[in-house]
């Protein structure tokens, strides 16, 4: 009977032993899984110099980041912007393109972008963004960013151009003048920029400087002016073209529309059907020229009038003395009638048509020919015979004396 107790109390104990080492191992675990999680946490780092900054309204905001690598290997790391504000637009860009992944070396860091774009409209107050980066093994960290809207302020800034319309051909550089007032309490500075259509060249400057700027600094309550200059390509096709330009502070954004009319370009072409442009006159006759006007621009030309230079006591007319239009592309007959002086000595004369509008103009310089009449040539030869008949005659009749 007492061997029995003693049996079942040894089972007791040993069960209770069993209990306790299963329990430490437990506390043991739990203690130590912070610790493999900070471990796999630390492993991959994902950071940026400023995580919070203000902004504007409107206003396109870039945080540069930095994905560290502190293993032992190489890692393929996923990114993703996991929480941004409604209405926001946020991407992870590398090189101007978005992506998604990002390859980091042992003991190295890669760098990327996100560009985030604050809607016009939003409500001051502090915005956070969460950007989390993701290895092949589990290992993750995150980053918190906050964007702080200032509150709108009493007076608001201004962007006022002079005359905001403006109109000519794509190969013209419209220069539009622009104000820029600081209407609040503290002098800050602009960062200037376009909205431009793919190949227009924007560029701003202060008025009566010569060195072009990407950002001004007004003082409060100071107005400054800036010349803002606008190049169309040559490809640019004739219409209308809205330029949206802007000034970006820390407190607020001013903008302002401007807008350039593609009026074509003007460009005319005189020459003759057949391209040579030499021509054959007797000395006091007329000789009709066919002229040929070609409008090689892309806008309309209206009256087209046209003149020549030629040389003293010569003269030349036109018919029809004027085109009143002329579409681009289109062509039309002009016939010059060329009349040579009387009293012109045979050779070769440069005569100059011109064909103009108000826009622009094309010269041709013809060759003229000038040849004696045939008339006065069968005069000499008379004139030979009779002088040579008479010498027979006196020769002839003296002679024999």
């Amino acid at each position: 009977m007492q061997m029995d107790f003693m049996k079942v109390t040894r089972m007791a104990s040993s069960k209770k032993s069993v209990s306790l080492l299963s329990i430490g191992i437990l506390v043991m675990a739990i203690m130590l899984l912070p610790l493999q999680q900070a471990q796999a946490q630390s492993r991959l780092e994902i950071s940026t110099t400023y995580p919070g900054i203000s902004a504007v309204r409107g206003e396109s905001i870039t945080f540069p980041l930095q994905i560290k690598n502190n293993g032992s290997t190489s890692e393929v790391v996923g990114l993703e912007v996991k929480a941004a504000p409604e209405k926001w637009t946020a991407s992870l860009r590398g090189r101007g393109r978005e992506i998604q992944k990002v390859y980091v070396k042992p003991n190295s860091y890669a760098s990327t972008d996100l560009k985030v774009n604050i809607p016009d409209q939003v409500e001051p107050g502090e915005y956070s963004i969460t950007v989390v980066a993701s290895g092949e093994e589990g290992y993750q960290d995150s980053l918190k960013l906050t964007v702080k809207i200032a509150e709108a302020r009493a007076g608001e800034d201004k962007l006022v151009a002079e005359y905001s319309e403006l109109k000519g051909p794509n190969d013209a550089t419209f220069k539009f003048k622009v104000d820029l007032s600081n209407n609040g309490n503290s002098e800050q500075i602009y960062s200037l920029g376009a909205q431009a259509p793919d190949g227009w060249q924007v560029s701003f400057k202060p008025s009566y400087e010569q060195q072009q700027v990407a950002s001004i600094s007004v003082k409060s309550g100071e107005t400054k002016g800036l010349d803002v200059k606008v190049i169309p390509p040559a490809s640019a096709e004739a219409g209308e073209y809205t330029i949206p330009i802007h000034a970006v502070s820390t407190a607020g954004k001013a903008t302002e529309e401007l807008k350039v009319i593609i009026s074509g370009t003007y460009d005319l072409e005189l020459t003759t059907p057949t391209g040579r442009l030499n021509a054959d006159v007797v000395a006091g006759k007329e000789k009709k020229v066919n002229l040929k006007v070609i409008n090689t621009g892309s806008a309309v030309l209206n009256n087209i009038n046209f003149s020549s230079r030629e040389p003293q006591d010569w003269s030349v007319t036109f018919d029809p003395k004027s085109i009143d239009t002329l579409k681009a592309g289109e062509s039309r007959q002009v016939t010059a009638t060329i009349t040579a002086d009387s009293k012109a000595i045979a050779g070769d004369y440069v005569v100059s048509l011109t064909a103009s509008t108000r826009e622009t103009r094309d010269n041709a310089e013809l060759r003229v020919t000038v040849k004696t009449s045939t008339i006065w040539g069968i005069v000499g030869i008379l004139i030979v015979l009779l002088v040579i008949a008479g010498v027979y005659w006196a020769f002839r009749t003296y002679g024999r004396r």
